[in-house]
């Protein structure tokens, strides 16, 4: 027996189409428009991917930036705070100080 009376052999071209329709069938073999309307629509994704993620890192920078000025008022809030404690203390030492010297001068 020879191959070219092999069944196999001999449906060439109903083989052919039959992978086609096979690929077909199995989305591996599109038609050109169909993989250009994929492929639009995934740049279109990416590109929108791309904004967003612009979009969150200025909204990162702005968030930082609010923060960095809230940090830096809660700090000079606090310094002034510590300075008028600090005088008030002071004041309080210089009375208690002026007290003690004139109960030492009352005393016979």
């Amino acid at each position: 027996m020879e191959w070219a009376q092999v069944p196999i052999v001999q449906g060439g071209a109903v083989g052919l189409v039959l992978a086609i329709i096979w690929l077909i069938a199995l989305g591996r073999l599109v038609p050109r428009s169909t993989l250009e309307d994929v492929r639009a629509d995934r740049d279109a994704r990416i590109a929108e991917a791309n904004d967003d993620a612009t979009q969150w890192q200025q909204l990162y920078i702005s968030e930082c930036q609010a923060h960095e000025t809230t940090r830096k008022a809660h700090a000079e809030e606090t310094r002034a705070a510590l300075v008028a404690s600090t005088e008030g203390a002071q004041i309080a030492a210089a009375l208690l100080t002026e007290i003690r010297n004139r109960q030492i001068e009352a005393q016979p």
